[in-house]
């Protein structure tokens, strides 16, 4: 039997964007995080409009952009789609906002079985949030 280590790890959202409604959390599991090991790998353009949106969502209610979708249909998780083909998943719980995944796909849709297997996966992390807090 293999035992996971999951750990969730708290980003600080810069003051600039104002007060803080949603604490946003990514997933680290043994030690290692899908989230950010990828976010790192991307260029700094890239990440800065990454940040840009995900301070946005922490800070701002209801927050809306064409690179977000809450939530995807027929899953209670959404995705940040910031470029082409490259996907980070998140889930809300309460005032809180996790990723939890990250895919580039580099040609055609994900499909659904893709979606159901990291439904399972959003459902074991969501379990394992529920001990943390």
């Amino acid at each position: 039997m293999v035992i996971h280590q999951i750990e969730f790890r708290k980003l600080t959202i810069p003051e600039k964007y104002g007060q803080t409604i949603y604490n946003v959390y990514y997933v680290v599991e043994n030690k290692r995080s899908k989230v950010m090991d990828n976010f790192y790998k991307l260029s700094q353009d890239e990440k800065d409009i990454i940040k840009d949106l995900i301070c946005k969502m922490a800070t701002i209610e209801n927050f809306k952009s064409l690179k977000i979708k809450p939530a995807l249909k027929g899953y209670n998780y959404g995705e940040i789609k910031p470029m082409p083909h490259r996907f980070f998943f998140f889930q809300t719980k309460g005032n809180n906002i996790i990723f939890f995944a990250y895919v580039l796909k580099k040609k055609d849709s994900l499909g659904n079985e893709f979606y159901r297997q990291l439904n399972k996966e959003k459902e074991r992390y969501e379990r394992e949030f529920e001990r943390y807090i």
